[in-house]
């Protein structure tokens, strides 16, 4: 009777457990909800800072490098510092026109700073902003990474006559000792966080009571049913559980006609079953002991046993062939035999660890080490060692399978040899392109700087935007892990950026609305896809926004279905001609839209109504 009190109270204690365990779980869920909130705050908030900066340093780093090849393209022609300093004090960039180009020597000699002309000729080596930042002495260090580099400091701002925090990327021209830069203030969007850090904060209160109420509506049910529950319970505990303490321990069957209840019934047919396969198993035993010994030596892996010592128990004709030892040889010896002297600490850790229980008795423990033959050579060995375990679950000793695996780790090593050769030099080759077709971009540039007549200029600019859009894809080959595919998400709002600074488009000019997927594609597809998308946004910002009050660019990139990619770029410009006076203006733009589109197998559609839009499908 005493037994059948404990059942009773067992279930009633559980009860009990019930409601402490929900109530425990509904504030935890409910702490977890706030903190989820405020992580989420966080990361938006490092989310739109990140972007707002990647942006902006992706335009200033634009413009030096350009900069950059202009100084070297002109002292190359053999124009004069005077007018070089001239030429470049022109340079303006931004939604607002304030980027411009600063000079500085290496040894801190202020040549050109448009805005601050009473710097120029002073020398500003020591200058330091309110944290102590000597930023001409940190310009003096990026300048020795021949790609240049970005520092960051604190300077006055113009508009709000404060010190804000400001980025600069600069590059220098080593023959004249020049440090080129340009610089942009990152405090722009701290109204924009601090909105959004208000509405996440109101959102996660309510979100949190709503979470508590359901928690609590929950505890009241579940504690009323299982109330309910363990009432009629406990009293069919009492009834069946002196009919199974006596099938236990006695071995003998339960008599089934003597229950009630149907529920207790059927637990009673699966005891009496599990007694008489007990006689069947036992039966069995005998011959599965003779296959598993079978196994084992017949086995093509080594299988070893040890005992708690780490003494070998076990050896079998596997292990022979591998390690060169007999059996009379091996059995009764350390496992240090076969191991390495500066490897026996982390064998005996593992064996530590198998005795500890911190591994799992399904999973055991991998590893792969030297081990010493009997002729003293070295070879490596994969392992799987695991516990064995008798029926209390205490550790009785260690079984343990081995294959010796020294050629397919030799052939592995120069196998990764060869791969790593391979991709240092793709990088290096696409590195290259990304270079030269830098400096065509270049030479584009400064010819068109010399060209009076606005038609040519147009058709340079279109030539220099078509080498950027495919030096942008070598770029990003480059610097990515994968030389297979890229992100077209990056690389199509990179391109946009680029785009809009190169026909004098800020942001405040035009609104740009985005719906990229983020969709890895291969070189292959990925440069002319970069033309097309080069090719339509350039007619756009060029001719579609003539007397445009609102301009607004559309691009959308998106999966349809598991064969199918759509690219939509949409204007609310003036519209497209017919293709009958596109085809006598002879448009070269419009020849390579559908050139390219054809040589990726993709089917163009334009719609003309409200502006232009193109909808091209492209099968992958």
């Amino acid at each position: 009777m005493k037994r059948i009190k404990e059942k009773v109270d067992l279930v009633l204690s559980i009860r009990r457990k019930t409601v402490i365990i929900f109530t425990i779980g509904a504030l935890v869920f409910a702490l977890v909800g706030l903190i989820d909130r405020a992580v989420l705050v966080q990361s938006e908030t490092k989310k739109i800072q990140s972007e707002y900066t990647d942006k902006q340093k992706q335009i200033i780093r634009t413009q030096v490098e350009n900069a950059v090849m202009f100084i070297i393209l002109a002292k190359e022609a053999g124009i004069s510092k005077e007018d070089i300093i001239k030429s470049v004090r022109k340079i303006r960039f931004g939604k607002e026109h304030d980027g411009y180009i600063f000079i500085v020597t290496y040894k801190g000699t202020t040549l050109l700073n448009d805005t601050q002309r009473q710097l120029e000729g002073k020398n500003i080596w020591n200058i330091s902003d309110p944290d102590g930042v000597k930023f001409v002495q940190e310009m003096r260090l990026a300048v020795q990474n021949a790609e240049g580099d970005f520092i960051y400091y604190f300077w006055n701002k113009p508009s709000t006559k404060s010190n804000s925090p400001k980025v600069s990327f600069i590059k220098g021209v080593s023959d004249w000792e020049w440090m080129v830069g340009s610089g942009v203030y990152l405090d722009s969007i701290e109204d924009d966080i601090a909105a959004l850090r208000k509405a996440e904060i109101k959102k996660s209160g309510l979100i949190t009571l709503f979470l508590i109420l359901v928690f609590l509506s929950l505890l009241i049910i579940i504690q009323f049913i299982f109330k309910q529950f363990t009432e009629k319970v406990s009293g069919k505990i009492q009834l069946f559980s002196s009919y199974f303490d006596s099938a236990s321990m006695e071995s003998k069957e339960i008599d089934i006609s003597g229950i009630r209840y149907k529920s207790f019934s059927s637990i009673a047919e699966d005891m009496n079953r599990m007694i008489k396969n007990k006689q069947e198993a036992d039966a069995k035993t005998f011959g599965s002991e003779q296959r598993l010994f079978l196994q084992r030596e017949q086995s093509p892996l080594g299988y070893l046993e040890y005992d708690l010592e780490s003494k070998i128990i076990y050896w079998n004709p596997a292990a022979e062939r591998i390690f060169g030892y007999s059996k009379e040889e091996i059995l009764g010896r350390s496992d240090e035999i076969i191991v390495p002297p500066e490897i026996i600490s982390g064998i005996k850790n593992i064996f530590k660890e198998l005795i500890d229980g911190s591994v799992s008795d399904d999973k055991g423990i991998k590893s792969i080490n030297d081990n010493i033959t009997k002729d003293g050579r070295r070879i490596t060995c994969e392992w799987y060692n695991k516990a064995l375990i008798d029926q209390e679950g205490k550790v009785i000793g260690f079984i343990a399978l081995v294959v010796d695996i020294t050629e397919r780790k030799l052939m592995e090593e120069k196998l990764q040899e060869s791969v790593e050769e391979k991709k240092v030099l793709l990088k290096e080759v696409h590195h290259r392109v990304k270079n030269n077709m830098a400096i065509i971009s270049s030479f584009l540039s400064l010819q068109s700087m010399n060209i009076e007549d606005e038609y040519v200029c147009s058709l340079l600019q279109s030539s220099e935007n078509r080498v950027r859009s495919m030096a942008l894809i070598h770029e990003h080959l480059y610097k990515s892990e994968s030389l297979k595919d890229i992100s077209v998400q990056t690389y199509i709002e990179e391109l946009i950026i680029i785009l809009l600074d190169s026909y004098g488009y800020g942001a405040a000019d035009i609104t740009v609305i985005k719906e990229i997927m983020e969709i890895n594609l291969d070189l292959d597809l990925l440069i002319p896809l970069g033309m097309i998308v080069n090719e339509i946004i350039s007619n756009a910002l060029k001719h579609a926004f003539t007397n445009i009050d609102s301009p607004e660019l559309y691009v959308s990139f998106i999966k349809i279905s598991p064969e199918k990619i759509v690219l939509t770029i949409r204007d609310n410009g003036v519209g497209l001609p017919e293709e009958s006076e596109i085809s006598r203006n002879d448009s070269i733009g419009f020849l390579l839209i559908n050139g390219l589109a054809q040589q990726i197998n993709g089917k163009i559609e334009i719609n003309r109504g409200h502006g232009t839009e193109y909808r091209i499908t492209i099968p992958v």
